[in-house]
C-alpha cells in the first residue's frame, strides 16, 4: 500500500467516523455563572463560573451495522459523560477590612475539576456520579483575578483578603438521583436527591419544584438532554440541604491552617425560579436564587444570586 493511498483511506475513515459520532451522538460545551451583582450585591457567595463540556450517546440511534442490521431491537440505557472547570469565590461584606473579628464571612476561594456519568434510564429520571478534586486559598488564584476585575471592571480598590482560608488540596465523590411526573400535557414535578462527600463540602440536598413549558422535565435538573424539544419552560422550586462540612466557613477538619473561621448552619434552604429557552442549536437557562444563610453572623437572612448558563450544542 502506497503512502498515498494509506492517507486517503485514513481520512475516509475519520470522516465517516466523525459523521456516525455526529448521527448517534450529542456533545453541549459552554459557560454558566453565579453572581450576586444582579441584585446590587457583592458579598458571601460572590461569584462563580463554569466552564462545561459533556455528551450523551443514544444506544437506540447508533447507526446499524451488518451485526445487527436483522437483530431485534433491545432497549439500552442511554448513558452521558459531563466536564466542569469552575471557580467560586466568597467574601464578607466588609470587603475592605482588615481586622478579621469586623468580618461575617470568610475570604475564600475555590477551583476544581469535575467528571460526572448519568445513567438515563428514561426520559424522566436518571442517576449520576461523579468525582471532583480542587484547591482552595492561593492556589485557587480567586484573590488576583477578583481583584484585576474589580480594578479594570468595576473600577474599585482591591479587596483586603485579611484572614483567607488556608491552601488546601481537596477531593470528593458525589451521587444523585433524579426524577419528574407529568402532571399534565406541560406541567411536571419533578425532585433530586443529592449527596456529597469530600474535604471541601460534605452534604446532603433534596431539590424539589414545578415546571410549565414545552422543554423536557429535568431541564433544570441536568445537563441537556438528546430528546428536549425546543421552545420555552419556567421553573419555580426550593433546595432543602444538610451540611456537614463548609470548608468555606470552618476551614479543614485535619488541621488549623485557616486564621478565621466562623460556624457554620448546618440547615439551609434556597427558593428558586428560573426560565429556558433552547432550540437545535442553544440552550439559555437564567434562575434567580435566593440562599438562607451559611453562617449565623451573616447579616441579611437572604442572599440572592442569578445564575445564567449558555450552552451551544452539536
Amino acid at each position: 500500500m502506497t503512502k498515498k493511498v494509506f492517507l486517503m483511506r485514513f481520512f475516509l475513515g475519520m470522516f465517516l467516523f466523525l459523521s456516525f459520532q455526529s448521527i448517534w451522538s450529542q456533545a453541549y460545551a459552554g459557560l454558566a455563572i453565579d453572581n450576586d451583582l444582579f441584585f446590587g450585591k457583592d458579598y458571601y457567595y460572590s461569584s462563580g463560573v463554569f466552564l462545561q463540556y459533556g455528551y450523551t450517546k443514544d444506544p437506540k440511534a447508533k447507526p446499524l451495522t451488518g451485526v445487527n442490521l436483522f437483530s431485534p431491537i433491545v432497549p439500552e440505557k442511554k448513558k452521558s459523560v459531563h466536564w466542569t472547570l469552575g471557580q467560586q469565590i466568597f467574601t464578607p461584606i466588609g470587603r475592605y477590612d482588615s481586622v478579621t473579628k469586623n468580618m461575617d464571612y470568610p475570604f475564600s476561594g475555590y477551583l476544581f475539576l469535575e467528571r460526572s456519568v448519568f445513567t438515563h434510564k428514561k426520559e424522566t429520571q436518571f442517576w449520576g456520579w461523579g468525582v471532583q478534586i480542587g484547591l482552595s486559598g492561593p492556589p485557587s488564584l480567586s484573590k488576583p483575578l477578583q481583584n484585576i476585575y474589580h480594578k479594570t471592571v468595576l473600577r474599585l480598590p482591591a479587596l483586603s483578603w485579611v484572614g483567607a482560608q488556608a491552601a488546601g488540596v481537596h477531593l470528593a465523590i458525589k451521587g444523585q438521583h433524579t426524577q419528574a411526573k407529568t402532571l399534565a400535557k406541560k406541567l411536571h414535578f419533578s425532585h433530586q436527591i443529592q449527596a456529597q462527600f469530600g474535604s471541601h463540602i460534605t452534604e446532603g440536598s433534596l431539590r424539589t419544584g414545578i415546571q410549565w413549558g414545552l422543554l423536557d422535565p429535568l431541564a433544570f435538573y441536568g445537563p441537556p438532554n438528546t430528546s428536549a424539544q425546543s421552545g420555552w419552560s419556567t421553573h419555580l422550586g426550593i433546595q432543602l440541604k444538610y451540611n456537614l462540612q463548609d470548608y468555606n466557613l470552618s476551614g479543614s477538619l485535619f488541621n488549623d491552617a485557616s486564621t478565621f473561621t466562623l460556624p457554620s448552619n448546618a440547615f439551609r434552604n434556597t427558593i428558586e425560579a428560573g426560565i429556558a429557552y433552547r432550540n437545535q442549536n442553544w440552550q439559555f437557562l437564567a434562575m434567580a436564587k435566593a440562599r438562607s444563610k451559611d453562617t449565623p453572623r451573616q447579616k441579611y437572612p437572604r442572599h440572592e444570586v442569578m445564575y445564567l448558563s449558555v450552552l451551544k450544542l452539536f
